[in-house]
């Protein structure tokens, strides 16, 4: 079960709108909202006061408006041609990229007889999407008064802002202002424009501009270790599950899947029902830990699609039903998304986001 701390979260986008020097705010909340839910989040963000919502898909972007959530919801990711449709037809932002697609869009909101409102992304380095500064006369001419475009925004995205890298960081934010007064100079006008997600949101004011959009730090974990002095956050979201079962095993007892743990004395394991089913990585087979009675167990062979077996050998008087955390505080002790990523050599995105649809979210 994935308890969801709505207050937590809403006190997190205070927090980041508060330091936002911009006049807009946008929450990101993309992947599912890194493993929370969407919807709830969604709905806990707007009344938070996020101006408007930063998804990744199509079909987030329709769900939220099927939620009722009318604020304006930004696709971040490239969409397929074939996805223009029901982008226009449910008032999504749409990100532009290439002629093809400014083209797809136009010809798709004249069909609807609609506007539909998009962005233009400029790659500034990341080299994942956006068109490069170089092709901005080119672009300019072919796109900017095709009929029924609402060209609202200019972004970018950096590439080593969570890295600290400052250097690359302002060499980029450089070409992007210069890329957007060559399209001014042009004649192709846009009023917001957003450079800034968590790192940005949190430690350069400076590339602010029109709108910030702070991702992973919504959920509590600035992406990197330096600004937990700079920033108080909460964490939202912790991961229980319950013991289902508990052996005591003789010495030389093979344990788990391809005998990946061998018993060398008397030991007691208990099955905890989670696994790779739910968004527990193998990987945590090696270095992990859970919460039991206040101690910490690690897991004991390998994880399996729906439970993980963990050594309680060193605690007492385990039994099915007893609360295990996985991810939160149980006595005095915590376990955060962060320590987490650390043992599978990853970030807290690979750990929040990965949580499947079968773990039962519990909002308070």
């Amino acid at each position: 079960m994935a308890e969801v701390d709505l207050t937590a979260f809403q006190d997190n986008v205070q927090t980041l709108k508060n330091m936002a020097h911009s006049r807009l705010f946008m929450a990101v909340i993309k992947t599912n909202a890194y493993g929370h839910g969407v919807a709830e989040i969604g709905r806990a963000a707007v009344e938070a006061g996020a101006d408007r919502l930063g998804v990744s898909t199509v079909e987030e972007g329709t769900r939220l408006r099927e939620e009722g959530i009318r604020v304006p919801i930004h696709l971040l990711s490239s969409i397929m041609p074939n996805q223009a449709s029901e982008a226009v037809l449910h008032d999504l932002i749409v990100p532009v990229s290439s002629e093809n697609m400014a083209d797809t869009l136009s010809r798709e909101a004249v069909r609807q007889a609609k506007n539909v409102t998009v962005h233009l992304k400029i790659d500034t380095g990341l080299h994942r999407f956006g068109i490069n500064p170089g092709q901005a006369a080119v672009f300019c001419r072919a796109c900017y008064d095709l009929p029924r475009l609402n060209w609202e925004g200019v972004y970018t995205h950096f590439s080593n802002a969570d890295e600290g890298d400052w250097l690359t960081t302002k060499q980029q934010f450089s070409r992007f202002m210069k890329t957007i007064s060559y399209f001014s100079q042009k004649g192709c006008h846009f009023p917001i424009r957003h450079a800034g997600a968590s790192t940005i949101a949190i430690e350069r004011q400076d590339m602010h501009l029109d709108m910030v959009r702070p991702g992973i730090a919504l959920f509590g974990y600035p992406p990197e270790r330096r600004q937990r002095q700079m920033v108080s956050l909460r964490p939202v979201l912790t991961l229980r599950s319950r013991v289902l079962h508990v052996r005591d095993l003789s010495p030389d007892t093979p344990v788990g899947y391809g005998d990946a743990y061998v018993t060398s004395d008397y030991e007691t394991i208990a099955v905890v029902p989670i696994g790779l089913g739910d968004g527990y990585p193998r990987g945590l087979a090696r270095e992990g830990e859970m919460l039991i009675h206040g101690q910490r167990a690690s897991p004991t062979g390998a994880i399996s699609l729906d439970q993980t077996m963990i050594n309680v050998t060193h605690i007492s008087n385990v039994k099915p039903g007893d609360e295990v955390v996985i991810i939160g505080r149980q006595g005095n002790d915590v376990i955060s998304a962060r320590e987490t990523a650390n043992w599978i050599n990853g970030n807290v995105d690979d750990v929040l986001a990965s949580l499947t649809e079968r773990v039962p979210r519990i909002y308070k």
